[in-house]
């Protein structure tokens, strides 16, 4: 049985996704996630203020939590009303930058007009071969989605599919299921065999894989305008939010 859409347990399963692939602490004020072994991955190290009361000190303790581990502090928007006006003074004060980001979220909720396409071979993938862990890195975010994808590929509810053509690897997507809401993610199509379709036939497949699986409510975030449409063709509708999406960072050190 399928509840009802709800955009607010839609945000709370985006924010805590993370905890599939990476490490996690509480705070009183709210989470950090951290991987030392994957400085460069923003997903894997960012933390959330749950609690604006006292957002001072928690600014500080987010820095000082940061540096002692040689990662730069990053805080990602909690989508709690008002929050950016409580935080914005202290960010600044302690010389965070602020960056809005054009990444919208999108619902699963109309039939999909996409269609298969013939010898585009579709199967989940449980372990990393050489091939597929040579296209992530050399072209689907480098190394640290790489590490994310190891680390993810752990938990026994996150789905990698990858699509072969002709004995080779050209495109991939991911889903991860969790209470009520499956998160779509790393839909990517390799260069060299972009525009004959494969995004399209790969995203087709996937809903009709995660129905077999699930009647969670499938959602995903994107900012790509050629990506957006091939969601939309796939029945994914835009959700409306109140608040905007935004990032905190500060620089500390560089990280290869």
């Amino acid at each position: 049985m399928q509840f009802p859409f709800s955009v607010k347990r839609m945000l709370e399963t985006e924010l805590r996704f993370p905890q599939r692939f990476t490490n996690m602490v509480q705070r009183n004020y709210g989470l950090i996630f951290f991987n030392e072994g994957n400085k460069r991955s923003y997903d894997s190290n960012h933390a959330l203020i749950l609690d604006l009361i006292g957002v001072e000190s928690s600014v500080r303790d987010i820095e000082s939590f940061y540096k002692s581990k040689g990662i730069n502090p990053r805080i990602y928007g909690a989508f709690l009303p008002m929050e950016l006006e409580k935080l914005k003074p202290s960010l600044e004060n302690n010389n965070f930058t602020i960056d809005f980001l054009p990444d919208r979220f999108y619902h699963h909720d109309q039939e999909s007009s996409l269609m298969p396409i013939d010898g585009l071979r579709i199967e989940r993938v449980r372990n990393l071969t050489i091939d597929v862990m040579e296209a992530i890195a050399m072209e689907f975010g480098g190394d640290y989605t790489l590490r994310v994808a190891e680390r993810h590929l752990q938990h026994p509810s996150y789905h990698l599919l990858c699509g072969f053509w002709e004995g080779e690897m050209v495109s991939l997507a991911s889903v991860g299921i969790f209470a009520g809401y499956s998160r779509v993610d790393d839909v990517y199509t390799r260069t060299d065999f972009r525009g004959r379709g494969f995004a399209g036939a790969m995203l087709h497949h996937l809903i009709q894989y995660h129905r077999q699986l699930s009647t969670n409510h499938l959602y995903l975030y994107s900012s790509s305008p050629e990506s957006i449409r091939i969601y939309q063709k796939a029945g994914f509708s835009l959700v409306n939010l109140e608040t905007p999406i935004w990032e905190a960072y500060k620089i500390l050190q560089p990280i290869g």
